[in-house]
């Protein structure tokens, strides 16, 4: 470990979603402190749904939080992709084996949980960070209000336009995959989806994914293409979805009438080249969406980000130094996150094929590919030791 003079102030966190609160607690049960700065005044439940695979499974029952994290999951042991009259076309088991089971929770309920194992002090509302500055041992941290902090390290979990990232003048500019992402959650289950699985419809440029969560609720989201650096329409967005996938099989359209228009969150689909290269000497790191945006079509966003939280604390506990530590840390993950960040894109850019001869033949090929070749393909995916 460090020499314990290195770590005479608190590691300083910004952001106090999935990644940073993780982050948080990962080294809290290592004896180091920190200290969450989070730009909200409050943590509200905001976002939707998260789909964990075994991998983000591994790390929760790593940080000790599994058992409450599945009291509030559905376990899901397997993924069905269907065309939009609600036809198979695959089934994928993130379970299969020896592997833990995948869950599928509210946002919300995983940040609450992480929250209720950390020191009361350990997170600081209302601090949003604007500015930053280091010497050989310790970070100063300066607020949008002119409030001060320093640390001995700061880790940017502060999301896909980190301002710690654009500080550190490493911010290259997040690229446009030409789709939009709809998202919202339902109070019901709809009639089919009681069982321990989801599904995820394909049509020509668009898609809809449906998720029963472990407290009643229904996550559902829903993509489709748009012109470079142009977001869908004016209509508001229930007009929109309604156009788009109302005449898909049930229980879309129902899902769709069921929500509230003000609800739905919309975003474009973007992500980055991952680049994890701080200067040696730095006490500066990012992690989760700030070190790696990616498109969300492996659902590897908040997994990653819990993987990366437990590799940042067991390096920069283990390691001699912690400028070392954090690079090490960076090393560790760079491949990994840069490989899952390439085969999420070329996803995307499969299942958002809109041409009706390249869908068809898209369709074609997964009706006819083996259910173990999947499998098989995503084991790498999944198995994560920490």
């Amino acid at each position: 470990m460090p020499p314990l003079g290195e770590f005479r102030t608190p590691v300083l966190i910004a952001g106090g979603g999935i990644g940073g609160l993780a982050a948080a607690l990962a080294l809290q049960q290592r004896g180091i402190s920190a200290v969450v700065c989070e730009r909200a005044p409050e943590l509200r439940e905001i976002g939707a749904g998260l789909l964990l695979s075994p991998n983000a499974v591994h790390v929760l029952r790593l940080l000790g939080v599994l058992n409450e994290a599945m009291a509030h999951s559905r376990m899901i042991d397997e993924w069905r992709i269907l065309d939009t009259h609600g036809r198979f076309l695959h089934r994928l088991h993130p379970s299969r084996g020896k592997r833990l089971p995948a869950l599928s929770l509210h946002r919300a309920a995983l940040q609450k949980l992480l929250l209720a194992r950390l020191h009361p002090t350990c997170l600081r509302l209302g601090f949003e960070v604007a500015a930053f500055s280091e010497t050989a041992t310790s970070v100063q941290v300066t607020s949008l209000s002119g409030t001060r902090i320093e640390g001995s390290a700061l880790i940017g979990a502060d999301g896909l336009r980190s301002c710690v990232r654009r500080a550190g003048q490493n911010d290259d500019p997040l690229r446009d995959c030409g789709y939009s992402g709809w998202r919202s959650v339902v109070p019901f289950i709809p009639s089919g989806y009681e069982g321990g699985w989801l599904s995820e419809s394909w049509g020509e440029g668009k898609r809809f994914g449906v998720s029963p969560l472990g407290d009643g609720r229904c996550y559902w989201y829903a993509t489709a293409n748009h012109r470079r650096g142009i977001p869908p329409s004016a209509r508001s967005c229930k007009d929109e979805l309604l156009a788009a996938f109302g005449h898909w099989h049930s229980p879309i359209p129902e899902l769709i009438a069921a929500t509230a228009d003000d609800s739905i969150l919309l975003n474009p689909i973007l992500d980055r080249p991952v680049q994890m290269n701080a200067t040696r000497a730095s006490l500066v790191t990012l992690l989760g969406d700030a070190a790696h945006p990616m498109t969300p079509n492996l659902g590897q966003g908040a997994c990653l980000a819990l993987e990366d939280a437990w590799i940042l604390a067991r390096e920069i506990s283990i390691t001699p130094t912690l400028a070392q530590g954090l690079r090490r840390y960076e090393t560790t993950r760079r491949t990994r996150a840069a490989w899952i960040s390439r085969a999420s894109h070329a996803l995307g850019c499969i299942i958002q094929l809109e041409h009706p001869v390249a869908t068809a033949l898209r369709d074609a090929g997964l009706r006819l590919t083996p259910e173990f070749v999947s499998d098989l393909t995503m084991r790498p995916l999944f198995s994560f030791q920490g």
